[in-house]
């Protein structure tokens, strides 16, 4: 149903806009308002109070007015912009500007706005301390910068997680978890949606660049990175280029410019996960095991499960996430292969996500009682890293990975949302069937970047259900929904992040979802130009399975491949 557009006079000009919000048409129309606390994501909360406007002779927010036929409106008086004054003011009481996050500008939308209408870095009044809290090692509090915009709230509300709130009252109001306790000690799960959304660096990952460059120093050590299939369409956002650039080979020559040793690729690891997990499911299906089976990949959805539905855990598959698996098998199978000491490889995994940050310090992860991966750095990390060493990626030549490491389109398709899905689906098809249907190499109804989809697909004589969903709020609905019996599916893929990986909590720092389409667009491109779309068919695979692990669900398999999952403690005080 259209809606009806609506007359507005602004600034002495009619206007027609059907948007519910004044803000959001405002913006439409092309006026720029400041604003901090309002997302396109979240409902408005009006507390930053920068994005006022004067509406018939008053003012008032604009981001929470809804817009009435003929309001007149005025976004430059003298009266607006004073009290925006004050009110940016009043917020720098927290927030100075000599913030070492807010590299070159480019990180914080506090000090874009602050530079543009006020020559103030500080209000030298009475401010509130507040230690900052560095116990996970995912995400760092630091909210002696927070402004109280209320957005990590919402954000962390809207996955059905809850860590964040309002605490104590009046001038001691500040943003944390209940009772004040660590972050490391709350339900968080590492999925990094309030760091994506805090327009200012109260909350940021936790930096692990310094500790990767001293490795890449140490002539002991040979440091090996991994790039996720997310990274490659996205880390041009960063460095100022178009959103969805395809920049693999690029991203190559970049990391050997640093100094990295050798560059491999994640979506190897990710072949692995559809060797195991199909074959899991099959093995499931054949034997009547507990279904539906929920992915693994994603560990913040894993951390999830352990959280809130200690229940389901049986349903997880146990194949390890596609970094850990190409982690592991550096340390093993690769460090065998080139006589390289496993203790002296050190593994840096370059991933859109923050909650990879936890997942490698699990202890059940370890090989030989080695962390399989040493440092986890975010795509912002690797921009960061980038900026600092002056490389300018868009004058590099292009480098393939290195050898042993190659990987099907099927194991890239793992950065978006239902690309584990369809690349699972492919390769379950082939195990029950024994034959590559060319006309099912494509499953569209898993695409997109819709919250939750549901479809059923015939794999030979079997019916297979599936769920996918992203954003765990969606999550959520959909386990209450199996847990009642309203829903009846075999196969669940669920990605914490929206669009997936894609729109990590590591990722450039948008949730535009225009953008999040791009890099979607992005990673089908690489798939559809690929000459190998079946992870099965990944001829690295199958050789490393001749030579060293056998089969999928092998002893040797099942021993580096696959991992067990806990019941947590909810609030660990």
């Amino acid at each position: 149903m259209t809606k009806k557009a609506k007359k507005i006079i602004v600034n002495g000009k009619e206007y027609l806009t059907t948007e519910k919000y004044l803000l959001k048409a405002l913006e439409k129309l092309g006026f720029d308002v400041p604003h901090l606390c309002f997302h396109q994501d979240l409902e408005p909360l009006a507390t930053c109070r920068l994005c006022v406007v004067e509406v018939n002779g008053k003012i008032v927010t604009s981001c929470n007015t809804i817009v009435s036929e003929g309001m007149k409106v005025n976004t430059e008086t003298e009266e607006v912009i004073e009290y925006r004054r004050h009110n940016l003011e009043l917020i720098l009481s927290n927030h100075a500007l000599d913030c070492d996050y807010c590299y070159r500008n480019l990180h914080c939308d506090l000090q874009k706005i602050a530079e543009r209408i006020t020559d103030k870095t500080r209000y030298y009044g009475k401010v509130r301390k507040h230690e900052i809290d560095e116990s996970s090692n995912a995400i760092i509090k630091d909210f002696e910068k927070c402004i109280l915009c209320g957005r990590c709230i919402q954000v962390c509300n809207k996955q059905s997680v809850n860590v964040f709130d309002y605490v104590q009252r009046g001038f001691g109001t500040i943003v944390s978890t209940a009772l004040d306790i660590p972050i490391s000690s709350s339900p968080c799960v590492g999925c990094g949606q309030c760091v994506i959304h805090c327009p200012t660096a109260a909350l940021i990952e936790k930096d692990e660049t310094q500790k990767v460059i001293d490795a890449i120093n140490d002539p002991e050590k040979i440091v090996i990175a991994q790039i996720a299939p997310a990274v490659r369409v996205s880390i041009g956002e960063e460095l100022g280029l178009k959103p969805g650039k395809i920049l693999t080979k690029k991203i190559v020559s970049a990391l050997k410019e640093i100094g990295f040793d050798k560059v491999f690729d994640t979506s190897l690891g990710a072949d692995f996960t559809i060797m195991e997990e199909a074959s899991e499911l099959v093995e499931r299906i054949k034997n009547n095991k507990i279904l539906p089976m929920f992915t693994s990949c994603c560990p913040s959805w894993v951390n999830f499960v352990e959280e809130f539905y200690p229940d389901l855990i049986p349903n997880l598959s146990t194949t390890k996430s596609p970094h850990e698996i190409l982690g592991a098998l550096i340390k093993t199978y690769y460090a065998k292969k080139t006589g390289i000491s496993a203790e002296k490889i050190f593994v840096v995994s370059i991933m859109p996500c923050t909650a990879k940050k936890l997942e490698v310090l699990r202890p059940e992860l370890r090989v030989n009682n080695l962390l399989t991966i040493d440092a986890v750095l975010t795509t912002r990390e690797m921009g960061k890293m980038l900026r600092e060493f002056g490389i300018e990626i868009k004058k590099l030549k292009e480098q393939e990975f290195d050898d042993f490491m190659s990987a099907s389109s099927a194991g890239q398709i793992f950065g978006t949302t239902g690309g584990v899905m369809e690349a699972a689906l492919r390769t379950a098809s082939f195990i029950l069937t024994g034959i590559n249907d060319e006309n099912k190499i494509e499953y569209k109804e898993v695409r997109g970047i819709k919250g939750i989809k549901i479809a059923s697909y015939a794999l030979g004589d079997k019916k297979l259900r599936v769920g996918v969903v992203n954003e765990l709020g969606n999550a959520r609905k959909i386990i209450e929904r199996i847990k009642s019996g309203k829903l009846k599916i075999d196969f669940l893929e669920v990605m914490s992040c929206p669009g997936g990986c894609i729109g990590g909590g590591g990722q450039p720092l948008t949730t535009n979802k225009n953008i999040i389409k791009q890099r979607m667009k992005g990673l089908y491109t690489i798939d559809k130009k690929s000459k190998i779309r079946h992870s099965h068919e990944n001829p690295i695979l199958k050789n490393i399975y001749l030579e060293f692990l056998e089969s999928p669900l092998s002893e040797k398999a099942e021993e580096i491949l696959h991992t067990k999952y806990f019941k947590q403690k909810q609030y660990k005080i």
